[in-house]
């Protein structure tokens, strides 16, 4: 822990974990480990650790026996032997030369402890001897809890019946364990789910994705509540994926639809977007299809309904409706009557054309059909006078039906 005055973080851990008190048939035996500069954001220098650890038979006491504690650290630190003194067993840590904690963590070990009787939690003093700099060393307080259990207290294999399910299928955990308040604490449900007596336990609804659980253990004694927790997970085959950001460096095959959720985001493809084999790629939502941008397409297209435009239809070839060429602007056309004579502007004395003269004439669809004497170079207007005329002299008194009409 770090308080309002050291300047390096101290985390500690027991073997056994959890530490059991004595009793009168046996006497308990632990070791704790304290590491020194885990996490550490500044720059700070040591040139000295001194740790206190409470002796008596109480339960701030961690034991009776201060002068058999055994200790060590990590290389290029030297501890002293435990000196006992006003209710402490005084342990000094000093490395060869001050250390600057940039990362690094140093281990501090107390073994060979003879735990009490008394189940409670131990507050263990340290002082370091500590600065910003590689000088000016002055001493700062800082503590570490340890928590003495009941003796014969059990808390341990803590493991699934399966550790890998099918995507859907609820696991089941197990654990040994002595008298205590248990919560499982799991996926999405961080405030946990209480079990009291239970030593088995169910997911309430199936996994999808691979999914860590831990259990936490509640004792009370000498007035606290003391804690601990032990850690485990299961897998999924063919998981459900949440993710961030995703990059994929090889092929990927999905078996399902593909679906984007926000309709803000887009799909994004540097190549092209194809059907599965020779199946045509179909939208199929109601909404259809919109191109906000120019739509290439090289080859033939059906359209099973109608078309609508807002703007000009180009093309480079004929359209055709039905099988049948559609007229285009500058087309010149010949109206033929049901007798093979056609329409023509002017007299015709020869009686071989129907001649009309006059604005008031009417003239039945069902008794003319046209057909294409020329189609025009372009597709935009010209003005009918701009028009090249048409040699109608050459044709025959019989019409030849136009093949693409």
């Amino acid at each position: 822990m770090v308080n309002a005055t050291n300047l390096l973080p101290y985390e500690p851990s027991t073997d056994p974990k959890p530490l059991r008190v004595s009793s009168a048939e046996e006497t308990e035996y632990g070791s704790v480990n304290i590491n020194v500069g885990g996490g550490i954001t500044t720059s700070a220098w040591c040139n000295k650790i001194t740790v206190r650890v409470p002796v008596g038979a109480g339960a701030e006491h961690l034991t009776t026996e201060g002068a058999d504690i055994r200790t060590g650290a990590s290389t290029g630190w030297t501890p002293s032997a435990p000196t006992v003194s006003g209710g402490f067993a005084v342990i000094t840590f000093t490395p060869a030369r001050a250390v600057q904690f940039t990362g690094q963590i140093v281990t501090l070990t107390l073994s060979n402890i003879a735990v009490n009787r008394t189940a409670g939690q131990v507050s263990i003093a340290i002082v370091e001897s500590s600065s910003r700099t590689n000088g000016s060393f002055t001493n700062k307080d800082a503590a570490v809890e340890v928590d003495k259990f009941p003796a014969g207290f059990v808390f341990r294999n803590f493991a699934p019946e399966k550790i890998m399910v099918e995507n859907g299928e609820v696991a089941v955990l197990r654990w040994e364990g002595s008298d205590a308040k248990y919560t499982m604490h799991w996926g999405d449900t961080p405030a946990g789910v209480s079990l009291d007596k239970e030593r088995v336990w169910s997911t309430p609804r199936g996994l999808t994705t691979v999914t860590g659980f831990m259990l936490r253990a509640e004792v009370t004694a000498g007035g606290v509540t003391l804690t601990h927790t032990l850690t485990t997970a299961v897998t999924v085959r063919i998981p459900d994926l949440v993710v961030r950001n995703l990059t994929v460096q090889g092929p990927a095959t999905f078996a399902d639809s593909v679906s984007l959720t926000n309709t803000a985001k887009d799909l994004t493809v540097a190549g092209s977007v194809r059907g599965a084999g020779s199946n045509p790629l179909r939208v199929s939502q109601n909404a259809g299809l919109k191109v906000d941008a120019v739509l290439n397409v090289t080859g033939a297209s059906t359209f099973n309904n109608s078309i609508t435009t807002s703007g000009d239809v180009t093309a480079s070839g004929n359209v055709k409706a039905g099988g049948n060429r559609v007229l285009r602007a500058g087309d010149t056309l010949r109206f033929v009557s049901h007798a093979n004579r056609y329409l023509q502007e002017g007299p015709d004395y020869g009686g071989e054309k129907e001649v009309a003269q006059t604005s008031r004439t009417l003239y039945s669809n069902a008794a003319w059909r046209t057909q294409h004497v020329s189609s025009a170079s372009s597709f935009g207007k010209e003005p009918e006078g701009m028009q090249e005329p048409e040699d109608l002299a050459l044709d025959e008194r019989t019409v030849t039906p136009d093949p693409q009409l």
